[in-house]
């Protein structure tokens, strides 16, 4: 089953593809206030994020969400895909 970004109106999936035109993708921290915070910066109503979600680097996200992939990135392994 493919993987999408989870961003609201995002349609990129993981694949070769998307790699190749160098989109990456990132999982969501595993657990915390990092992690909840991310979910918040979606904005999207009622969102948790599963095991397993997904946002991709496409679109330029907020600075605030560009700022959250830089501290989860210095302070833990990336959760890049």
């Amino acid at each position: 089953m493919p993987d999408f970004c989870a961003a609201y109106g995002c349609s990129n999936r993981l694949s070769l593809k998307t790699r190749a035109h160098g989109i990456t993708f990132h999982r969501f921290p595993k657990t915390g206030e990092m992690r909840r915070q991310w979910e918040l910066a979606l904005r999207r109503d009622g969102f948790v994020a599963a095991d397993r979600t997904l946002l991709c680097t496409h679109l330029q996200r907020t600075l605030k969400m560009s700022k959250m992939f830089i501290l989860a990135g210095s302070n833990k392994k990336h959760h890049h895909l």
